[in-house]
């Protein structure tokens, strides 16, 4: 059992993480664990099974999409909106980070209670940061309005030659149920396309049903759960 330490993570939240992962069909000793635990505050525990410990909290369960687009073409049309990569000389950014926090509706660092001193909001907007300014992003495509404002964006990340990673994805409140999330995914495949990607993935929460629907509408398939607990020192 060895537990990561988290350098990032530590120095953002302002005291020290660590991560441990359980291989599939790996037995959790608890013992073992509250020993190596003990230079943390918080512990990010990745399982491919159920643990029952009261010790750990169930924050998330994390469903991974895939999707294959080598053969993917649909043309992007609608006179509703228009999608663009995201230009600060042209959008409000503030638009983007209020939308980006709001992404974030299930992420387990705003469903743990523990996280008291505006964590959350703290970790999407610099999330949403470093994707407009292309640090962890190499895309934020926006659906717009006449007026340009940001009815909803999409963030496209590198994860592998063959690959394209889905990091953020939200649509303003007052657009949804115009088929701007489902446009906006279309035109991440059309773009992964034209860049030689040929597989394109999404991570979501299994209890967050609007996404888990939206995903499965457009092709992707679940290829991998892990349930995700935090373990808090205090």
């Amino acid at each position: 059992m060895i537990i990561e330490n988290l350098d990032w993570d530590s120095d953002f939240f302002n005291y020290k993480i660590g991560k441990l992962i359980l291989e599939e069909n790996q037995l959790f000793d608890i013992g073992e664990f509250l020993k190596k635990a003990e230079k943390h505050q918080l512990i990010y525990v990745f399982s491919k099974q159920i643990i029952n410990n009261d010790l750990l909290e169930l924050v998330d369960n994390k469903v991974v999409f895939k999707k294959n687009i080598i053969e993917y073409s649909e043309e992007i049309v609608t006179d509703a909106f228009e999608i663009k990569s995201f230009d600060y000389t042209i959008h409000d950014y503030n638009e983007l980070e209020k939308l980006a926090i709001e992404s974030g509706a299930f992420s387990r660092f705003k469903i743990d209670a523990n996280f008291k001193n505006g964590e959350f909001e703290k970790l999407y907007s610099r999330w949403i940061e470093l994707s407009a300014k292309k640090e962890l992003a190499f895309d934020v495509l926006v659906a717009t309005n006449k007026e340009n404002s940001i009815l909803g964006f999409v963030t496209l990340n590198k994860k592998n030659e063959n690959l394209v990673d889905i990091g953020l994805v939200a649509v303003s409140e007052m657009a949804r149920g115009k088929g701007i999330a489902k446009k906006l995914l279309n035109y991440s495949f059309n773009k992964s396309i034209e860049l030689g990607y040929n597989e394109i993935q999404v991570v979501t929460q299994f209890n967050n049903l609007p996404a888990m629907n939206l995903y499965e509408s457009v092709g992707f398939k679940i290829t991998e759960k892990t349930f995700i607990y935090h373990y808090w020192n205090l």
